[in-house]
C-alpha cells in the first residue's frame, strides 16, 4: 500500500508540473509570438539583406560590410555613441539607484508622490524632449538663466559646445528614462525582506549604512539589468542627433550616431543592404555586450 501511495503522489506531482509548466507557456506564448513577428524575422531578414546588392539584386557576399567598415564616417560615428552611452549609462546608474535608495528611506506616501512627478517625463516623446531641451539650453529663456550665464554661456551654441553633443544627449535621456527606472527600483525596494530590514536596525545601522550595505547589494540585479538595456538602447540613438538641426545649422549633423548612418544609406541613397549590414552589426555588437556582462556578473545564477 505504502508503494501504491507513493507512486499515486509521484504522478500527482508530475501532473501538477505539467499544468504549471503549460500553463507558463500559454502565458509565454503571446510574447513569442511578438518576438518572433517584430524581433527574430527582421533581424534574420536584415541578415539575410546584408549580402545582397539591393539595387541590383545580386548576391555580394561582404562586400556590403566590406562598404560600412571602410565609410570614414563610422569610426567617428563608434566614438560618438560610445561617449554617450558612457555618460547616460553612469548617470543612470548612479543617479536611479541614489534617487530610489533616498526615496525609500522617506515617508512613503510622500515618496510615492516624487515617483509619480520623475516618472511624468517619460511619458514625453523623445522628439518633444529635444524641442523641450532647446529652450532650456538657451540662456536668454531657460529657468537655468543665471547658472548658464554665469559659466559664460550667453547664446544655445556656447552652450551646446561647451557641454558637448554626447553631454546633451546623455542629459536629454537621463531626464526622459530614469523616472521609469525610479518606479521599477521602488518595487524592487518595497520587496525587500522586511526580517534583515529590522536586524540591521537593531544593530546599530543607520539610513545611509542601511541603503548602501543592505539594500544596493541585495538589488544588483536590477542595477545590472537596468545597465544591460541602457547600454543597448543608447546604440540606437537616432531622434535626438536627426533633431539637433532646430538649434541651428552647425549642430545639423547626419551622420553624427550609428542609426543615423544607416538611415542615410537606405534612404538618402538607396542601398538598403549596406543599411542592413550597419544595422546587423549593432544588434549583433548589442547581443554579445549584452552576453559578457550577463555571464561576467553570473546575472542569472540562483543564490
Amino acid at each position: 500500500m505504502t508503494d501504491i501511495a507513493a507512486r499515486r503522489r509521484a504522478r500527482e506531482e508530475r501532473k501538477k508540473r505539467w499544468r504549471d509548466t503549460r500553463m507558463s507557456y500559454v502565458l509565454l506564448a503571446p510574447y513569442l509570438v511578438l518576438l518572433v513577428m517584430f524581433g527574430i524575422f527582421p533581424i534574420g531578414y536584415a541578415f539575410g539583406l546584408s549580402f545582397f546588392d539591393t539595387i541590383e539584386m545580386v548576391f555580394w557576399g561582404i562586400t556590403n560590410y566590406e562598404f560600412v567598415f571602410n565609410d570614414f564616417r563610422v569610426p567617428q560615428s563608434v566614438v560618438n555613441v560610445l561617449s554617450f552611452v558612457a555618460i547616460w549609462v553612469s548617470m543612470t546608474m548612479i543617479g536611479v539607484a541614489a534617487l530610489s535608495l533616498m526615496l525609500d528611506s522617506i515617508d512613503r506616501r510622500a515618496a510615492n508622490v516624487l515617483r509619480s512627478i520623475y516618472f511624468l517625463p517619460g511619458a514625453v516623446t523623445s522628439s518633444a524632449i529635444v524641442v523641450l531641451w532647446l529652450f532650456v539650453l538657451d540662456p536668454s529663456v531657460s529657468p537655468f538663466q543665471s547658472a548658464l550665464q554665469g559659466l559664460g554661456w550667453a547664446t544655445r551654441a556656447d552652450v551646446i559646445s561647451g557641454v558637448g553633443l554626447a553631454g546633451i544627449f546623455a542629459i536629454m535621456a537621463y531626464f526622459s528614462g530614469s523616472g521609469g527606472w525610479i518606479v521599477v527600483f521602488g518595487g524592487a525596494l518595497s520587496s525587500l525582506p522586511t526580517e534583515v530590514m529590522e536586524a540591521a536596525r537593531i544593530d546599530g545601522a543607520n539610513r545611509f549604512q542601511l541603503a548602501t550595505r543592505i539594500k544596493l547589494p541585495m538589488i544588483w540585479r536590477s542595477l545590472v539589468l537596468m545597465g544591460i538595456l541602457s547600454f543597448a538602447g543608447g546604440l540606437q540613438l537616432f531622434v535626438e542627433p536627426q533633431l539637433m538641426g532646430m538649434a541651428g545649422p552647425q549642430f545639423a549633423q547626419n551622420d553624427w550616431s550609428l542609426n543615423q548612418m544607416a538611415f542615410q544609406y537606405a534612404f538618402r541613397m538607396g542601398d538598403f543592404g549596406a543599411s542592413a549590414a550597419l544595422s546587423t552589426l549593432l544588434i549583433g555588437a548589442s547581443i554579445a555586450i549584452a552576453l559578457v556582462i550577463v555571464f561576467a556578473t553570473r546575472f542569472y545564477k540562483i543564490d
